[in-house]
């Protein structure tokens, strides 16, 4: 590479070697040598790549004006020659991200006589940082909502299961009639937050099958057209013939109608347009896409929107756009967001096309009169959802047992061979019921288990698959929903 000027610094001051000549232009980076003043005597084709700069009118060129508006307290030259020693800092430089570094030259009197940039593009590395950040950050907070939605849902058990059982008892003229129908409404509004809450967490209860995008939206148009207001227009631009892709129907809908529940709310009450399309994405899979014409977001609070609990809204609870969140996760899909202040905004959601898994049948899907009374044993680790259990089991003639933990189900399993049914909790402290299953069984073979847990069926079908489960009760449950699954479960087996 040619020179662009001969440098005054007595260090450089001397024809370089071809060898250093060629060692100097062929470093990848950016390396520019400036004097005291901040001119740039010499710099390789790196420099100017990167700065996209051509390289014939940097020499002599200031150092400090290659940086934009870049106060003078934030310019790394500056800060070098003040301090003596390296200086770095990091900024936007178009559509890249550079890391500069500069280190100063010190003559013999120790005193700085000029400076090396080192100048790096790290756009790649922060973007994989980025994105490391980010998914620890859904890790941690979605392993918080998830036992927070398992506490909630033990809590709402409780609540349920004992206002159901008073409801049952209280004569058909009662004045405490509706109030507790009332208990048992909220509680069920209180158990589609903790599914929210276990969307985000990638838990919720999900039944996989093939599902065709464009069909899906066109079935619930009436259920989009009806959540938002008459003076937004909804436009649908549905590709035909799509490739099915592998999810859950009511998990998908709950995306669609997010993302225009939030586009609706971007609109306000201006005048405005909801487009919902879908098709095959250019990089690969197919996509879902709510564009609106609402006010759109700045970089800060597009950051932010998957965040559960924030939200821009005064009576919003956040949970919206943290649940879609989750429920891409499970679906192994990406969404992607684009957005500008006053330019509305798009979310594109792209689900991989995967060959669907047929659906197993259901243990006791042929359900026939209960012969009961049964031996029940009813394990789990809170004594609220035991005695809500116990109170339900025990109206319909059946004998309950309990036990707290995993351990103490294994004990009374070997001391009670009268033990038809095991309601087992999957997470318990000591041993939980994935581990106690199997000992449980190897001690009465006869026996019928029960899978009770607030997490979805497909993980907990995931971890007892091939394990004897009779089959599996939601939390949070009413007494009839428990008494129901304990007959099915002692059902004679058909086919």
């Amino acid at each position: 590479m040619t020179p662009f000027a001969k440098s005054p610094i007595s260090s450089v001051d001397r024809a370089p070697s071809l060898e250093w000549e060629i060692a100097f232009d062929a470093i990848c980076d950016g390396v520019a040598v400036v004097d005291a003043a901040g001119r740039i005597q010499r710099a390789n084709g790196g420099f100017a790549a990167l700065l996209g700069l051509p390289a014939a009118g940097l020499a002599g060129t200031l150092c400090t004006l290659l940086w934009g508006d870049l106060p003078e307290n934030k310019q790394p030259f500056l800060r070098a020659m003040q301090s003596g020693r390296r200086e770095n800092i990091e900024l936007e430089h178009g559509s890249r991200r550079l890391s500069v570094t500069v280190d100063p030259i010190i003559d013999d009197s120790g005193i700085p006589a000029g400076a090396v940039h080192l100048v790096s593009d790290v756009t790649a590395s922060r973007k994989l940082e980025e994105q490391f950040r980010d998914a620890q950050k859904f890790e941690t907070v979605g392993a918080l909502a998830a036992g927070v939605a398992h506490d909630f849902n033990n809590l709402l058990t409780s609540i349920m299961g004992n206002a159901s059982l008073i409801l049952g008892e209280l004569s058909p003229d009662s004045g405490y009639r509706d109030r507790l129908r009332d208990v048992v409404h909220a509680s069920y509004r209180a158990a589609d937050l903790t599914r929210q809450l276990l969307a985000y967490s990638g838990k919720g209860r999900h039944f996989m099958q093939k599902v065709e995008l464009s069909g899906l939206v066109r079935r619930i148009r009436e259920l989009i057209e009806a959540a938002i207001p008459k003076k937004i227009a909804l436009r649908l631009q549905l590709a035909p013939d799509l490739p099915s892709i592998e999810a859950d129907v009511n998990q998908v809908q709950q995306i669609v109608l997010n993302l225009v529940n939030n586009a609706a709310e971007a609109i306000g009450e201006e005048i405005g347009t909801i487009a919902i399309e879908t098709g095959l994405d250019p990089e690969g899979g197919v996509f879902l896409e709510v564009a609106d014409t609402g006010c759109g977001m700045d970089p800060e609070t597009r950051a932010r929107i998957f965040d559960p609990f924030f939200t821009t809204k005064f009576t919003g609870r956040g949970l919206g756009l943290a649940a879609v969140s989750g429920i891409v996760r499970v679906h192994k899909a990406a969404i992607r967001v684009t957005s500008a202040p006053n330019q509305g905004s798009a979310f594109r959601v792209c689900f991989p096309c995967e060959v669907a898994v047929p659906k197993a049948a259901q243990p006791g899907s042929a359900v026939s009169a209960d012969s009961g009374p049964h031996t029940v044993l009813v394990v789990d680790d809170e004594e609220m959802v035991r005695r809500v259990a116990q109170a339900a089991l025990e109206i319909r003639g059946h004998k309950v047992l309990m036990a707290n933990n995993g351990l103490e189900a294994i004990r009374m399993a070997g001391d009670h061979p009268e033990i038809a049914i095991v309601l087992l909790d999957l997470t318990m402290p000591v041993m939980g019921g994935e581990e106690a299953i199997d000992r449980i069984l190897a001690l009465r073979p006869g026996v019928r288990v029960i899978v009770s847990t607030g997490y979805s069926h497909r993980e907990a079908a995931a971890r007892f698959g091939r394990k004897n489960v009779a089959g599996f009760l939601h939390k949070p449950y009413t007494s009839k929903q428990l008494a129901d699954k304990i007959a099915a479960a002692m059902a004679p087996k058909t086919g």
